[in-house]
């Protein structure tokens, strides 16, 4: 029997068939809960889908063609398109060549990539005269479609693949670096400290723009205008610094600062939640947790991290047999960058071509909604993008309601449910996952050690030790919630959720593993972090104190 995936017969989930192919399917809960809408799926996931087989096929990896995935009840379930034995033989060869440039120079190979990206974007929009949010209203319908089938089909399908052939090669990487690790010390990598040690202190650009929110907010306390963000209203914050030459000089600079980092969606995975630079008071939540911290919580925390990289790699060195040093060590470089990169991409790939997909959607909402084809400018989202086509010329004449209706329905009826965590033999994820290390960045499997008497286990940790109060918050719209020195608990964390990580003690996450946003933004700020416990916010309420051990990667409920 299939499972119905918003008319998307490739995702249909087969219950008889797909568990006996591919051993388990497991709920993605980083980027697919609450459950994505039928647009987004047809095409920001389609070209990811697409991205990642052609970076395992490209990069030629032994082990996985790559991602296959199904959407039951709405939410993504992925497995590893595992190889033959005959298939792995032929093709490690393959990849050990073509792996060599992202080893010899990662940086090189990616700011190439980072460039073609901007580049793309940048004359996409400067060929067609647009430049703020509104100017896409003077575009003609032929000339939105136009832009609409360029970004369905070009721009999206240029990003997906250099996103995924990054992903591939630096994930791979640091997979085989983490097995070389458990070979040599006998202990899983994600859960420990030392490895977690050696691979922080590297900045990306998600950092680099909480930074600028951090200056942004430093920049309003100078110009005197600190009681302007005195009220949770943050619309009423930009209604407040409209009144004064001062309050007009700061938001003329904070427009400039998000005409270029502002092109990011609330959820990456989505269209349909508003861009930073399409509504203004998006990032002044951001802006008024750091105006407070007279140095940048992440400057204060870095020095000290980075030292503790040096000291540590210096140790875990001199532990390595000589013949093995130089290939560890070479190693150890190439995988200590997939973990930056994992946290730099995001700018790049997930945030701008996700941005740019709302702005030209969000468009032709308003425009069917006008013409009478829908009846919200919002239902454009449970339409797919041959019927944004159909109706984009002779717009008033096409009635798209039949379509929205069903899938509407559907979806809502979507929201009430909670996933599955998986299907078919769970016995077999592990060999899923180490079949294709680019699954751990979605799903992970808490490593259990009953002799610790933990409440909580992860599937990987950052370092420390932390005790507190914790605060459960499941969607980034309700981080304005948390206060300072509390310990967040999640399904996950991904770059919207970066700003928290200045003001909390600690972090438990129901998903991810060790390239998992959650852990690597906790390693590089020096927070305790246990990830892909699976059962952290059901278990977890908040007023509740708990202990995070990063060491161990475990957490303890200390009160009921």
């Amino acid at each position: 029997m299939l499972s119905s995936a918003y008319d998307l017969s490739f995702y249909e989930f087969d219950e008889e068939n797909d568990p006996k192919q591919y051993g388990v399917l497991l709920c993605d809960v980083i980027h697919g809960k609450p459950p994505m809408k039928p647009l987004y799926i047809g095409l920001g996931w389609y070209w990811y889908y697409h991205g990642i087989r052609y970076g395992a096929e490209t990069a030629c990896l032994p082990t996985s063609h790559g991602w296959d995935s199904r959407f039951i009840n709405g939410y993504p379930y992925i497995t590893a398109i595992k190889t033959t034995e005959e298939e792995r033989q032929a093709r490690e060869p393959l990849f050990r060549e073509r792996i060599k440039p992202f080893i010899e120079d990662f940086d090189g190979v990616w700011s190439s990539f980072k460039q073609e990206l901007m580049s793309m974007y940048k004359e996409a929009k400067e060929s067609r005269g647009l430049k703020e949010w509104e100017d896409i209203r003077k575009l003609s319908n032929i000339d939105l479609l136009t832009f609409f089938l360029d970004f369905a089909y070009i721009i999206n399908r240029k990003e997906g693949e250099v996103h995924f052939i990054m992903l591939m090669a630096s994930y791979y990487i640091s997979g085989l670096f983490q097995q070389m690790w458990q070979d040599i010390f006998g202990v899983e990598a994600a859960v420990d400290p030392n490895f977690n040690k050696i691979m922080a202190g590297f900045e990306s650009q998600a950092i680099a723009v909480v930074r600028g929110l951090w200056t942004l907010g430093r920049r309003a306390v100078e110009l005197g205008l600190r009681k302007a963000f005195d009220t949770e209203d943050n619309e009423e914050v930009i209604k407040n610094l409209g009144k004064s030459a001062a309050g007009s000089q700061w938001l003329k600079e904070y427009k400039e600062f998000l005409l270029e980092h502002g092109w990011r969606c609330e959820r990456m995975h989505a269209y349909d939640t508003p861009a930073w630079v399409e509504k203004l008071s998006l990032a002044i939540g951001n802006i008024k947790m750091l105006m407070a911290e007279e140095v940048f919580p992440f400057d204060a925390r870095i020095r000290r991290v980075i030292e503790e990289r040096k000291r540590t790699t210096e140790e875990v060195l001199a532990k390595i047999p000589e013949g093995q040093k130089e290939a560890f060590e070479i190693s150890m470089q190439a995988a200590q960058k997939s973990g930056y990169w994992s946290e730099d991409h995001t700018y790049y790939c997930d945030f701008y071509i996700g941005a740019l997909g709302r702005w030209i959607i969000t468009e032709f909402g308003r425009r069917f909604a006008e013409a009478g084809c829908i009846d919200a400018p919002e239902d454009i989202h449970f339409l797919h993008p041959n019927e944004i086509r159909k109706a984009a010329i002779p717009m008033g004449r096409i009635n798209l309601r039949p379509y929205v209706e069903r899938r509407k329905k559907e979806w809502e009826r979507n929201l009430t449910i909670e996933p599955k965590p998986y299907y078919g033999d769970i016995s077999q994820a592990q060999s899923v996952l180490k079949s294709d290390p680019t699954l751990a960045v979605s799903t992970q499997i808490p490593i259990v050690r009953e002799e610790l008497k933990a409440d909580l286990y992860g599937a990987a940790s950052a370092p420390g030790l932390a005790e507190g109060k914790a605060r459960v918050i499941t969607s980034v719209d309700n981080l304005s919630e948390l206060e300072p020195g509390e310990i967040l608990v999640a399904p996950g964390t991904s770059a919207p959720w970066t700003v928290s990580f200045n003001i909390i003690s600690g972090l438990i996450s129901d998903g991810g593993g060790a390239l998992s946003h959650p852990v690597i933004m906790a390693r590089e700020y020096g927070i305790p972090c246990v990830a892909g416990c699976v059962e952290g916010t059901t278990k977890i309420k908040t007023g509740q104190r708990v202990r995070v051990d990063g060491d161990r990667g475990v957490a303890y409920i200390l009160d009921r």
